[in-house]
């Protein structure tokens, strides 16, 4: 939705770990081939202009107030695997992006031949007025945003979406957070569930997912940061100065299925003036930390200018927190490494990218992963990929090294990770290797991956020996062709998922590629 960003140092933080893993299973470096790629498989889309009288109200209402929709562009997909049923994939993403936050509704697909084809849900979850909420429903909202899915061990699938108002100050009106389950494997979604729900126009939820516990059939964990803004005239991007500002974690669970949610409550607090971004859970399924429940976010410190220091300043860190009484208690945070945030510009204009999302992935042997973008690798700063990983848990992690193997100083940004059931290590992202002088913004999607079950993976070489595969096999895309929320956009986050040993990417590309609007979403292979 909104991102706000801030920094403080604190007491409370855990020592960053970096280089804390000193040995690994193994030290050889296995060389491995590149991953072979597919062809790109378009989805099918739903704009939603005339669609209902409702939801052409809400638009023009939007309209009428200063907003800019971008009709038929889709973006920030996501993407999971059944794990009863290597052939069913289920993907969500935005339908019609808002320049300043959100979209019409989120559109959910679903494929049943492993990504060779994709086919709309016959009824959507209503996270929107556009996706048929009607007034006292949970999803009745001008607009939603954030998708994120995930199917359990019984098969039972998961979809999150915050939704919003913007027609008042500060954070523009009420939000919430709600959750649509299927039983039918994505071809239809029930009437959301409210795990938060907030009609103050100084408190914002944000940046929300959804994990199925892989142990436990019918439970489910739910995450998102909660911002709290001092007053309704605060400005959204600097209220973090004030002493009021917090922004916490909020945790919410099912243990029926999703049949219900408990009241979003608050697992971490980061103290006034600081905020998380960003939180993922993962469960791993074996190792130290089996059954455990992992949350990983992005740690926003800030310190406010005082007598003593009188410089504004803030830090940005990758961090996780770990609970193994099924979310009933949470640790103190363990920092795995600072972010050198690193924007992404091409010809001086931005592009809206995850440069404060990290995202993160627990591999079958326990194993705990983390991805970043970040300009440490650069001598100008530019976006590279950052990695580090665990062995014991999460308690330390392994000091960042650049995986991305985009050519030279190349901006390489928005990385996602997952891990195939071999081990294997795949991270994807979109670089600008392939830009000209006369076409700058020719953007591309890759993939690089790591064989952590022969290798060691926090060694750079084992990500250069397969080199990158380009997933946009059909061609690139000219980035400045994406609707523009604060930058050229396609998300804040991609899709990415594995079936057995093969990944299944899910991601967005603009023009000329993308032919419904001024941005598709297409799904590939990688193995």
């Amino acid at each position: 939705m909104r991102t706000t960003l801030r920094r403080r140092s604190a007491k409370w933080l855990a020592p960053a770990a970096v280089g804390a893993i000193v040995t690994l299973v193994t030290a050889t470096t296995a060389f491995a081939g590149t991953l072979t790629a597919g062809s790109p498989v378009p989805s099918p889309d739903h704009p939603f202009p005339g669609t209902s009288a409702a939801c052409d109200e809400a638009i023009a209402a939007s309209i009428a107030a200063g907003s800019k929709n971008f009709p038929g562009a889709e973006v920030e997909p996501w993407v999971s695997a059944d794990p009863t049923n290597p052939k069913h994939l289920i993907a969500a993403f935005q339908q019609d992006r808002w320049n300043d936050g959100g979209a019409n509704g989120l559109i959910h697909v679903f494929s049943n031949d492993g990504g060779q084809s994709w086919q709309l849900s016959s009824a959507q979850p209503q996270f929107s007025i556009c996706e048929g909420a009607t007034p006292g429903a949970p999803g009745h909202f001008s607009r939603t945003s954030d998708p994120w899915v995930s199917i359990g061990p019984d098969g039972i699938a998961y979809s999150i979406a915050i939704a919003f108002e913007v027609n008042g100050p500060a954070f523009g009106g009420a939000s919430t957070v709600i959750v649509s389950r299927s039983t039918d494997g994505g071809v239809t979604w029930q009437r959301p569930v409210t795990a938060e729900l907030d009609t103050s126009f100084t408190v914002l939820n944000d940046k929300e997912s959804v994990t199925a516990d892989p142990l436990d059939n019918g439970v489910a964990y739910a995450v998102w940061d909660r911002l709290v803004s001092p007053s309704t005239h605060a400005n959204p991007d600097a209220f973090n100065v004030t002493p009021a500002f917090r922004g916490p974690v909020l945790f919410s669970k099912t243990t029926d299925a999703g049949v219900t949610w408990s009241k979003g409550r608050v697992v971490f607090d980061p103290g006034q003036n600081n905020q998380t971004i960003g939180n993922v859970i993962v469960v791993p399924t074996a190792g130290p930390a089996k059954g455990a429940l992992v949350d990983g976010f992005n740690l926003i410190t800030t310190h406010v200018p005082g007598f003593r220091s009188p410089q504004f300043s803030q830090s940005f860190n990758v961090a996780v927190i770990r609970s193994t009484d099924d979310g009933a208690t949470f640790s103190k945070p363990v920092v795995i490494s600072p972010i050198v945030v690193a924007p992404v510009r091409i010809d001086g204009k931005a592009v809206r990218t995850g440069d404060i999302l990290p995202e993160f992935a627990a591999g079958p042997e326990g194993n705990l992963y983390a991805a970043w973008q970040d300009g440490r690798f650069s001598p100008t700063g530019a976006a590279k990929v950052a990695f580090s990983m665990s062995t014991d848990g999460g308690n330390t992690w392994s000091k960042p090294i650049r995986v991305d193997q985009s050519v030279g100083n190349t901006q390489a940004f928005t990385p996602m990770i997952d891990v195939a059931a071999d081990g294997t290590v795949g991270v994807t992202y979109y670089d600008l290797e392939n830009a000209t002088a006369a076409q700058p913004a020719l953007t591309d999607a890759f993939i690089v991956h790591c064989h952590a079950a022969t290798t060691d993976c926090s060694v750079p070489a084992s990500w250069a020996a397969g080199g990158e595969t380009r997933l946009s096999t059909s061609g690139s895309f000219d980035m400045t062709t994406a609707p523009v929320a604060r930058g050229f956009f396609t998300g804040d986050y991609e899709g990415l998922t594995h079936v057995g040993n093969t990944f299944h990417p899910f991601f967005v590309m603009a023009q000329p590629i993308a032919t419904h609007g001024s941005t598709d979403p297409f799904s590939n292979t990688a193995g």
